[in-house]
């Protein structure tokens, strides 16, 4: 179990394991067509990173083509639940 405790991995793996979040944060913000701009995201992130979460935000944009769009069936139903 102790391979998911964060604080036990180095601060390296802290940073990387930062970085590819914020990407998927980005990444899920464009699906949903919520303002985002990933270059001004990017500034924010350690220089060395910067690299690391262009890759990233690549890999989640490719598997974010799988997945529905804010306009999607599956996320009009869940809104017509909440609003009972």
């Amino acid at each position: 179990m102790s391979g998911f405790n964060l604080a036990a991995k180095s601060r390296e793996e802290q940073d990387k394991v930062a970085v590819d979040l914020v990407a998927s944060g980005v990444a899920y913000k464009e699906r949903m067509a919520m303002p985002v701009v990933a270059e001004l995201v990017v500034r924010e992130q350690p220089e060395h990173l910067r690299e690391y979460f262009w890759a990233r935000l690549h890999h989640y944009r490719l598997l974010s083509e799988r997945l529905p769009d804010k306009n999607s069936p599956e996320y009009a139903k869940n809104d017509d639940e909440v609003k009972k």
